[in-house]
């Protein structure tokens, strides 16, 4: 059966050859007992952190993730740690058919314990596929501060649903971040970002953050960002560009991205720290939904779009317009 995996994982996971194929089960459940026999016993985990420390860094080790609920376990295995993805060149790769709509099986919770943090990603180079991430529980509440850490460069994240937060409490706090990127050339396609539950955010919170030190060249393709806020509540962002590194850059790239809020409209889908060298930039296909404004005016000249002809003599006005999706209306 490895070589049959072996083969499986060259040929139609678009890398290889690979090093070691490891599989994560949660022990119980039916996928866990339907693969019980297709790896060796040492080749077999029940704990997140025991199969990141058995990979090999460097080596293209994989590890597939059985279409089932896992209990997520940090660096001590003991549960409501923060684990640290220090490895480089690795594939952790869940095992079910999935897509940017974020109901995927292969999937991470913390329920009963809190998480400040799932996972703090600090390796280069490595391929997170088919997964969600589902953070946020009545025990941690507004505790559970970030879903996950981006510190290392070159990261690939596919098919992940980013779920969260998914808890009322949690979503009150103006300290709660979703995705945290401090790393450079990190990339998401075909993902979802935000609570697949309906749960209000209502602080002064975001679904992406970009630290003060941030790195260049982060790309988002086909990623939908989702949002929701009742009660008149208004101060939540999709974004938060925190960055204050003066060097020349691009932060982050968005292609045929989508910002989708319902409730009460944000005040402004993007907050962005006062920087003259760093930008955001947005494709003619990215459009933001159920915002007031998509930036503050002050910091309009901070964000590129491809529908920005500024240098043709557009207003920030029409700019602003561009980058807002409307109600269509037949008459």
């Amino acid at each position: 059966m490895m070589n049959i995996l072996s083969q499986f994982t060259m040929n139609s996971l678009g890398f290889g050859p690979v090093g070691e194929i490891r599989m994560l089960t949660n022990g119980t459940g039916n996928a866990s007992l339907y693969y019980r026999d297709k790896l060796n016993d040492a080749n077999r985990h029940e704990s997140v952190a025991l199969a990141e420390a058995a990979m090999v860094t460097q080596r293209n080790d994989v590890l597939l993730v059985t279409p089932e609920s896992h209990p997520w376990r940090g660096d001590t295995n003991a549960g409501g740690e923060a684990l640290t993805w220090d490895k480089t060149n690795t594939h952790v790769l869940g095992m079910s058919p999935t897509s940017k709509a974020g109901y995927n099986r292969a999937r991470f919770s913390h329920a009963g314990y809190t998480m400040a943090n799932f996972m703090t990603i600090s390796g280069d180079d490595n391929c997170f596929k088919n997964l969600r991430f589902m953070h946020g529980a009545a025990t941690g509440g507004a505790s559970d501060v970030t879903m996950i850490t981006v510190s290392g460069a070159g990261n690939r994240f596919e098919n992940i649903g980013f779920a969260g937060p998914n808890n009322s409490t949690q979503a009150a706090s103006a300290n709660y971040a979703g995705i945290v990127i401090n790393g450079s050339h990190n990339y998401f396609k075909n993902c979802m970002v935000g609570s697949v539950n309906d749960v209000d955010r209502s602080g002064a919170s975001c679904l992406l953050d970009f630290s003060t030190t941030c790195g260049g060249w982060n790309i988002f393709e086909d990623c939908v960002f989702r949002s929701r806020s009742g009660g008149g509540q208004a101060t939540a962002y999709f974004i938060n560009d925190k960055v204050t590194d003066t060097v020349v850059d691009f932060t982050a790239i968005f292609l045929n991205c989508q910002f989708i809020h319902q409730g009460t409209a944000l005040a402004v889908g993007i907050a962005k720290a006062t920087n003259t060298s760093r930008k955001l930039y947005f494709d003619s296909r990215c459009r933001f939904v159920g915002v007031t404004d998509v930036i503050a005016d002050a910091r309009i000249a901070e964000i590129w779009s491809g529908d920005n002809m500024a240098s043709e003599g557009a207003s920030a006005a029409d700019f602003k317009s561009m980058l807002k999706a409307r109600i269509l209306v037949v008459t």
